[in-house]
């Protein structure tokens, strides 16, 4: 696997699917209800995305962040073998980091789970350890780019030298940065700007488009 030096994840849909990111904590708040009402929204065009999710996290309020940790994997569905994607990256020298719009108390849960070497999301506020039910800074599809800047400045890495594995379009700003990128169960519209595009619920299969 040479010729490159970090592997780029994108977490919904990616990584987890069906249950997004700030679905999870949702979910555990037992908001289930006014979740759907605002995803109907989202999907009717009322709401966009970001709309959308400045509501969703009003839904956390009053929700203990190591509940998280806790319920992640009685909730979230995970792809298989993402800690061997992992191991084998390190193994021949890459480093592994996941990027999300979603909030980073969740990618933090996947990024100590699995052994990525770093992960960004939105920053959801938290007061003794407690979700107050506001965003603090929200990580947009562009801003997801400059994560990867930012992670690449500060270890030597040359874009070109990425790799990018997202499904959606807020992934394109990772996707036109890195020298290959993966559509891994993509949407429609991003497939036409991927390098490579697969359907899987083994994450495994992405190593052979990485050597």
């Amino acid at each position: 696997m040479t010729g490159f030096k970090l592997v780029c994840f994108d977490l919904d849909d990616t990584l987890i699917t069906d249950i997004h990111s700030v679905m999870l904590p949702c979910i555990l708040n037992g908001k289930e209800r006014e979740l759907s009402s605002i995803e109907e929204r989202e999907i009717s065009g009322e709401l966009d995305y970001i709309t959308a999710d400045y509501l969703k996290a009003e839904l956390l309020r009053g929700l203990a962040e190591c509940e998280i940790a806790n319920s992640f994997l009685e909730i979230a569905k995970p792809l298989k073998n993402i800690s061997r994607v992992v191991d084998t990256l390190h193994k021949d020298g890459l480093k592994c980091i996941v990027i999300t719009v979603g909030p980073r108390q969740v990618s933090k849960v996947v990024c100590d789970m699995y052994g990525f070497d770093e992960h960004y999301g939105s920053n959801y506020e938290v007061i003794d350890g407690v979700f107050t039910g506001k965003i603090l800074d929200y990580v947009s599809a562009e801003e997801k780019g400059e994560c990867l800047i930012d992670f690449c400045k500060r270890n030597d890495i040359v874009l070109a030298e990425c790799i990018a594995v997202g499904d959606g379009m807020t992934d394109l700003p990772i996707f036109n940065l890195c020298g290959k990128s993966i559509a891994l169960n993509a949407s429609p519209d991003l497939r036409q700007y991927a390098t490579v595009v697969i359907e899987t619920q083994d994450l495994a299969d992405v190593l052979q488009y990485i050597a």
